[in-house]
């Protein structure tokens, strides 16, 4: 047996095999090396360029870097995110941040980073999943007296730092994701509402306890020599009243009221009275109003209507007619705004009113046509239009 020449051929192999190895290593390397994460950017190709350090959940990004073909998983604050892995590269990820994504708005803790698990290792990138900005839709009550609570509604309330009314900062009361209760000061006080968060800032486009656009509050004379209303006897309440929201107002209280569509205490009305009302059209405008009922409210309504070139628009405020209050009647927490689109206002034709300032009055009559109400407690204020 020739041992050199065995140990000479071990030797090869040896080689051989060493060479093999060192290959699939530097190959293995080349594929599944450390991660890398060096940008974020959109997946809009339009804004391609751009380097993000925050997004909303729900957000399409690409995650860029290198060693990044052999993913197989990504976190978003330690939120598993699903994705395609062929859509991605060796060096991009096309993800969409999870919608369930824990944010800084519902978790103060979390890490704020994005993690990418591979075959080569892991990655870690700072990152900020923010929440949308706040969003008014609406207040429970647009007028509200001295120290009394201010009601918003919306969405995204996160991390609210201030609410404001004008210039003037608010006690916070209560606030959730979806309403703040605010308190205001002792001291008169009229303005645009604003609500700053974490994330952004909304602002109302109207302003509490402001009477632009006013047709009929019963303290400005809507006639020309001085009274608060033209014809009708519904009762106005003084201003020094206990049930008063902001200055005297009209209340119908009582019991066993007739069923008739007619009643001369259940109206107030203007005659041919200028408002100075800018010009526009009814689809730019809103029909706002205060009212308080007191106890559940079940048949009946309010026909509003209002007189625009000498045509007559009317709209029946019932909000007791609905499945909502079908059971127990329609009833409010105090005074209420009411918020009324003015094209839901249509004259004969079925058309709206096509100039704002054309308008000339305004009636207001509560009617019970079709049957006897065995008790009624409701006030009404502030009738207005105002811009949306």
């Amino acid at each position: 047996m020739n041992f050199k020449h065995i140990y000479r051929t071990a030797l090869v192999v040896m080689a051989a095999a060493l060479m093999l190895v060192s290959f699939q290593s530097c190959n293995n390397e080349d594929i599944d090396g450390a991660p890398v994460i060096s940008n974020v950017r959109l997946l809009d190709p339009t804004k391609a360029d751009s380097s993000l350090s925050a997004a909303e959940p729900g957000s399409l990004i690409v995650i860029q870097g290198q060693n990044l073909g052999s993913v197989l998983k990504v976190y978003f604050n330690d939120f598993e995110a699903t994705f395609n892995s062929a859509l991605g590269s060796n060096s991009n990820i096309v993800i969409a941040i999870p919608a369930e994504a824990p944010t800084k708005a519902t978790d103060a803790r979390v890490s704020s980073k994005i993690r990418v698990v591979t075959n080569g290792g892991e990655a870690t990138y700072d990152f900020v999943l923010t929440a949308p900005s706040p969003v008014i839709s609406g207040m429970y009550l647009e007028f509200i007296k001295l120290g009394g609570n201010i009601m918003i509604g919306g969405e995204y309330f996160y991390n609210i730092k201030s609410v404001k009314v004008g210039d003037t900062n608010l006690q916070i009361v209560n606030s959730t994701v979806n309403s703040i209760t605010a308190k205001m000061p002792a001291t008169a006080l009229s303005g645009i509402v604003t609500v700053e968060g974490e994330f952004g800032t909304a602002k109302t486009n109207f302003k509490v306890n402001d009477i632009e656009g006013n047709m009929i509050n019963f303290d400005i004379p809507a006639t020309s020599w001085g009274s608060e209303v033209c014809w009708g006897a519904a009762p106005i309440i003084p201003a020094t009243d206990p049930g008063a929201i902001s200055g005297k107002y009209s209340r119908i209280k009582g019991t066993k009221l007739p069923a008739t569509g007619y009643n001369d205490a259940w109206v107030f009305s203007t005659c041919s009275f200028d408002f100075k009302l800018p010009a526009g059209p009814a689809s730019e405008r809103q029909f706002k109003f205060e009212h308080n009922i007191a106890e559940p409210w079940k048949a009946g309504k309010y026909d509003i209507t209002i007189t625009a070139d000498k045509s007559e628009y009317t709209f029946s405020f019932q909000p007791w007619n609905s499945t909502a209050y079908a059971a127990t009647g329609y009833q409010t927490n105090g005074w209420r705004t009411a918020v009324i689109e003015l094209s839901e206002f249509k004259n004969a034709g079925g058309n709206t009113i096509p100039d704002v300032s054309k308008i000339t009055d305004l009636k207001v009559l509560f009617n019970t046509p079709d049957v006897v109400i065995a008790s009624f407690n409701g006030s009404v204020d502030n009738f207005r239009i105002v811009k949306k």
